[in-house]
């Protein structure tokens, strides 16, 4: 499973902006396979310069599917109601490991599985 992490600010005033494209990006996350696996707001930073105030997790089976999204004609049309509401948007492709231990596994043989 491939997770992308969004961490976003919204810039003040563009609340309804952003609101449209969560509501038209919904469909052509179904359509891809994708899941929303949390999608909220930050209420407390334990550790790290993290500031932002929003965060969403949404769930790929696999970087194909990430790739048909980015790709999406209906996608790369609703871009811009993202691109002009949000500011200091990190967004981050990450591929789980099976398990803890396959992670340690990885670390021991120097970063190679």
């Amino acid at each position: 499973m491939i997770v992308v992490l969004n961490l976003f600010d919204i810039i003040p005033g563009r609340q309804k902006q952003y609101a449209e494209y969560l509501r038209r990006v919904q469909p052509i996350l179904d359509r891809v396979g994708a899941k929303v696996l949390l999608y909220g707001l930050t209420r407390q930073v334990y550790k790290g310069p993290c500031t932002q105030a929003y965060c969403g997790m949404i769930g790929y089976q696999s970087l194909d599917d990430l790739r048909r999204l980015s790709h999406d004609a209906d996608f790369v049309a609703i871009m811009p109601l993202r691109d002009n509401s949000t500011t200091n948007y990190a967004l981050t492709a990450i591929e789980g490991f099976p398990t803890m231990m396959d992670a340690v596994r990885y670390l021991e043989n120097g970063g190679s599985l």
